[in-house]
């Protein structure tokens, strides 16, 4: 006689119920708009960036991303924005040096704490570029050079930037490794202190290499050093600022975050789908293009890695420069 077994059977059917939810839970995210929140205003390069990557995961993941401009309190309300929202997948941010790095330094009661309120999901690009570049008329075609210029008349030579906490403070470290006296003066936008390099009243700024591309092949300007890891891909003849101070590096980075308790079954899939997109190699121009650089999306892990190291770096330049939180 035959013993059917009602309750192993029972329990296997339970089982496959279970791994079959599971795994329908696992594949629903986007089952709706997903937005990314940028905390800068339309036509910056984090929001082009923001929007070149949200129409790729739109078509990778079958569900629309959204850019949603949160601006204010130099990115803080973008940050508390996300960081209130539901960890359920439907509100991330493309955060930065701001909110992971400089904030805790800078900012006493930011109203978060990102190690407690953010996660982060995937790279959107490992490092950007910023250039100093001089005016034709300063006899100086590398970065040792127009800093012994600079010893040569303490005090009188000025340099340009806007006024972006990040590339203030590239100006002043700059000072503080070569021991010179170099004034800086901050502008509301990249435009005006442009003027002001062209006319010779700046002897030198800190810009983005698509902002001087134009003035450099015109001989308006003169690149004599970029900031990042290695050589800029298409600038190869430019050395880097690392090269005269090693291990000198501020340039920023992008990484898509969400708010903390962002379940697996949203991690995953973003970070595949982002990982696909970002070693395309006609993304990597796109991006190269605009300064930008990216390899792959890396993992959660390695992210936090690289955030601790962007930290310590920093916090060698801010006791270097006694910046205290305001």
């Amino acid at each position: 006689m035959i013993r059917f077994n009602w309750a192993g059977s029972l329990a296997a059917l339970w089982l496959g119920l279970a791994l079959a939810t599971g795994q329908a839970g696992a594949q629903s995210w986007p089952a709706k708009p997903v937005k990314i929140i940028i905390s800068t205003p339309p036509g910056t390069s984090p929001d082009l960036i923001g929007r070149m990557l949200a129409d790729r995961l739109t078509k990778s993941l079958g569900q629309t991303f959204i850019v949603d401009n949160v601006l204010g309190a130099g990115g803080t309300l973008a940050t508390l924005a996300m960081v209130k929202a539901a960890p359920d997948g439907y509100t991330l941010m493309f955060s930065g040096m701001g909110a992971w790095v400089l904030d805790p330094y800078l900012l006493k009661t930011p109203g978060y704490d990102v190690d407690r309120d953010m996660v982060p999901v995937g790279m959107i690009y490992e490092q950007d570029r910023l250039t100093i570049a001089v005016h034709p008329d300063v006899p100086a075609k590398t970065l040792p050079e127009l800093i012994s210029y600079a010893k040569s008349q303490p005090g009188k030579i000025s340099y340009g930037v806007t006024n972006v906490i990040l590339l203030v403070m590239v100006g002043q470290w700059v000072n503080k490794l070569a021991g010179t006296d170099m004034v800086g003066v901050t502008y509301k936008t990249a435009g005006q202190q442009m003027q002001d390099v062209i006319a010779g009243r700046l002897q030198w700024i800190v810009a983005a290499p698509p902002q001087l591309d134009s003035f450099v092949k015109a001989g308006k300007l003169r690149v004599v050093a970029v900031d990042g890891v290695g050589r800029y891909p298409l600038w190869p003849d430019v050395p880097a600022i690392g090269e005269t101070f090693p291990g000198y590096r501020t340039s920023g980075m992008g990484i898509m975050a969400g708010p903390r308790g962002l379940p697996q079954s949203v991690i995953q899939p973003l970070n595949a789908a982002m990982d696909r997109i970002n070693r395309d190699p006609e993304y990597q121009k796109q991006l190269l293009n605009m300064s930008f650089q990216v390899t792959s999306a890396g993992t959660p892990e390695t992210i936090a890695a690289f955030i601790r190291e962007r930290r310590q770096y920093w916090n060698t330049i801010f006791k270097g420069l006694n910046v205290q939180p305001e």
